[in-house]
This record gives C-alpha cells, sequence and structure tokens, in this order.
C-alpha cells in the first residue's frame, strides 16, 4: 500500500453529474426583501440571521433554532412564513413525550389509528404541492428529542430523488386505517415540507446527541441589543414559488462542479479542522462536509443579507464551522483543552509558531488554510471557543451550549 504526502484532488473522487444548477438570479433580492418585511413588522433580527435561516432550509429542511427565551425562535418561521406566502403550523412539544407516537399517531385501542401532528401536515403538503410548508416544534428539547422524533430523523436522511421529485419513505408504513376509514401508511415528508425546532439551552432542558446534531442544522440567536426597536406595519408579503425553497441537492456527489472554488474551500477548512477533532474523535463525516458545503453554495444567492446592521459581513463558512462542528466538543481534561486551543489558533488566523494566550507554545501543529487564503480570521468561531475555554478552565468541564 502507498501513502502520499498530499491530499486527493475533490474533483477525483466526487462523482460528477449531469445535473443542471438552477440557482436564481433573483434569491438575493428575495431574500432582502423578507429581511425588510421582518423588520417592518416590528421585530428585531440581524440581517445575517434571516439570510441564514432561509438559506439553511434550503440547503436541508430540517433546522433547529436555538439561543435564549425572547430572541424570537419560535416567531421568525412564522414571518418567514407570512413573507413568502408560505404555512407555518406550530406544535409545542410537552415534556413527557416519549415516542413517535407523539408526531406520528398511534393505534388507539379501537383499532383505528389517530394520526399525529407531523403525519397531519405532511399529508397536506403533499396534497398541496405548490406550497411550502413548515412544520415547528415549540421547545422541542424540553423532551429527548432522540426518543419521539428516532423514526423521522432516519426518514430525513433517507430521503431520494425521482426526477424533480424529492422525498422519504412512507412514515408510518404499517398505521391502519383511521376512524373514518383513511389510509395514513402512504404518507411521506415531501420536498415542500420543512421541519423547524425552537429550543432553549439551559438546566430544564434536554441536550442533543451527534445523531441530532448531524441530522439538523442548528442556527443560535444569542445576539442581543435591547436598544433597537422597530416601528410595526403591515406590510404586503410576497409569494415564493416552491422552487424556491427546493432542497436542490440531496449530497455534495449530485452538484456539478465538484472543482469549485467554495467547495473546495469547505473541503480544505474541515481537512485541517479534523487533524485536530481525532484527538476527541469527534471528526466530522461526509454528512456535515455536504451539508455545509452546500450551505456556503446556497449563500452566495444571498451573500449580501449575510451582515449584521453595523455593516459588518458574516462569512457563512464560519457560521457554519461554528454551529455544526464545535457542538460536537464536550468534556473536561487536557486533551479537550488541548483541541480547543487548537482551534482558537486556527480560528485567529495566528502562525502555529505564535505564543498562546497563557505563554505556552500552541500544543498541535493544526495551521491556518493556506489553499483558500492563509490568514483567514473566523470571527464566529473564534469567540465561541474562548467562551468553551474560559468554561473548561473555571469548572473543569466545558461545552458548545452550558
Amino acid at each position: 500500500m502507498t501513502f502520499t504526502d498530499s491530499f486527493a484532488a475533490p474533483a477525483s473522487y466526487l462523482p460528477a453529474v449531469e445535473t443542471v444548477v438552477t440557482t436564481s438570479t433573483e434569491m438575493g433580492g428575495r431574500v432582502a426583501d423578507v429581511i425588510d418585511f421582518v423588520t417592518r413588522r416590528g421585530f428585531v433580527f440581524e440581517p445575517w440571521q434571516v439570510a441564514a435561516f432561509i438559506t439553511a432550509v434550503r440547503t436541508k429542511p430540517f433546522v433547529i433554532l436555538a439561543g435564549i427565551s425572547g430572541t424570537g425562535k419560535t416567531k421568525l418561521p412564522r414571518l418567514v412564513a407570512d413573507a413568502t406566502g408560505a404555512t407555518c403550523e406550530v406544535v409545542p412539544v410537552r415534556p413527557d413525550w416519549t415516542d413517535s407516537g407523539e408526531v406520528l399517531g398511534s393505534e388507539r385501542l379501537s383499532g383505528a389509528f389517530a394520526p399525529g401532528p407531523l403525519l397531519r401536515v405532511a399529508r397536506e403538503a403533499m396534497s398541496n404541492p405548490e406550497r411550502q410548508y413548515f412544520f415547528m416544534l415549540d421547545e422541542m428539547n424540553i423532551a429527548r428529542v432522540e426518543y419521539y422524533l428516532a423514526e423521522v430523523l432516519t426518514h430525513i436522511e433517507e430521503k431520494t430523488r425521482a426526477g424533480d421529485v424529492v422525498q422519504s419513505k412512507p412514515l408510518a408504513p404499517d398505521a391502519p386505517l383511521d376512524a373514518n376509514g383513511q389510509t395514513w401508511s402512504d404518507v411521506v415528508l415531501p420536498s415542500n415540507l420543512c421541519i423547524v425546532g425552537s429550543v432553549n439551552m439551559d438546566e430544564t432542558t434536554h441536550g442533543f446527541s451527534r445523531k441530532v446534531l448531524d441530522r439538523s442544522f442548528v442556527l443560535e440567536f444569542s445576539e442581543i441589543d435591547l436598544s433597537k426597536t422597530e416601528a410595526a406595519e403591515n406590510p404586503a408579503p410576497a409569494n415564493w414559488a416552491v422552487s424556491d425553497w427546493k432542497q436542490t441537492y440531496l449530497s455534495l456527489g449530485e452538484f456539478p462542479q465538484p472543482d469549485d472554488p467554495t467547495v473546495l474551500r469547505v473541503i480544505s477548512v474541515l481537512t485541517v479542522l479534523n487533524v485536530s477533532l481525532a484527538a476527541v474523535q469527534t471528526q466530522v463525516g461526509y454528512r456535515v462536509r455536504d451539508e455545509i458545503a452546500l450551505f456556503c453554495i446556497h449563500a452566495r444567492d444571498c451573500a449580501e443579507s449575510f451582515g449584521r446592521s453595523g455593516g459588518l459581513q458574516v462569512d457563512p463558512l464560519d457560521l457554519a464551522v461554528t454551529v455544526k462542528v464545535l457542538p460536537r466538543l464536550q468534556g473536561g481534561g487536557a486533551t479537550i483543552r488541548r483541541v480547543l486551543k487548537d482551534l482558537l489558533t486556527w480560528a485567529e488566523g495566528a502562525s502555529a509558531s505564535a505564543s498562546t494566550d497563557d505563554g505556552a507554545e500552541p500544543d498541535s501543529d493544526l495551521t491556518p488554510v493556506e489553499d483558500d487564503g492563509a490568514g483567514d480570521r473566523f470571527p464566529l468561531c473564534a469567540e465561541r471557543v474562548r467562551l468553551m475555554i474560559a468554561r473548561h478552565d473555571e469548572s473543569g468541564f466545558t461545552s458548545y451550549w452550558l
């Protein structure tokens, strides 16, 4: 067996396909209009938060909005639905939810099937293929997500494409008829349905397993400026076509340009990060690679909206690494701290030979990526890593959330 000193070019192992890129040249303006709609309705969000939510939905229709209470996590999907002519169904999660019957339904003692809220919304979405639907699980981690959403998580990953149609297998294939004689065994997750969850990460809620983190896009809302207020108006909504929300690519293998600069940059960054993450066995795999790359590709359609109100831009790759990679890190001890110090060195764009904040030499050879512009800074990632290091130093344990 022969080993090389360099990584293979992505074009050599990402299959080329005949898929036609259908990026809308109008998407940037449409996202800007949604941001304006949300602002005029009197709600305070940073432009990048709205843009990131829309981009995440277009990348993979399972999005979790996290953060402290009262920042608008539950309201944002409703506002985006209002702005685009979509439908948003909000279902509050109960602490006693323990299995999939809470969302998919269950068989009653009479033998009749009682469909759950997700199954009902999925059927409605199937009946209205020209309309976008959001199924919102409010306070979704007040119960254990892995318990009541396990089957759904599997179906999300097993979506297949038949031409332009993307859908899952039947959600409840063994469901009997309901009391009205209606069948539910053929209901799937259609391409015009997005599952959204809102979560508060505190001592009263449950954390997320790797299974949930890998299968969702988690966006955190923690930026607060209490001095901001907006006058409420009643702006006219736009009507987005369902194709504007369509998950264009199920994987990076369907993207027709494996040598795209954005793809190469993502792969280069994640390859470097995996060197350090291997020390605690939290390396990212192909699923995370694909989702980060596709998120960054879709973000190009509305790049102008990835900014803060003060004018500073948010790098979609910085955001994606922060929300898809850092939540995998938790624990205590010297090894986890060393990994965090490695990531901070990289995120700050410092040289591997530069001294750290405690005067010691860096713990590994993790250096900034050179192929995509040495010295790039990833401020969102650096800010969160500093917080995680501070938590570790104070209590001996750290995580992304608490």
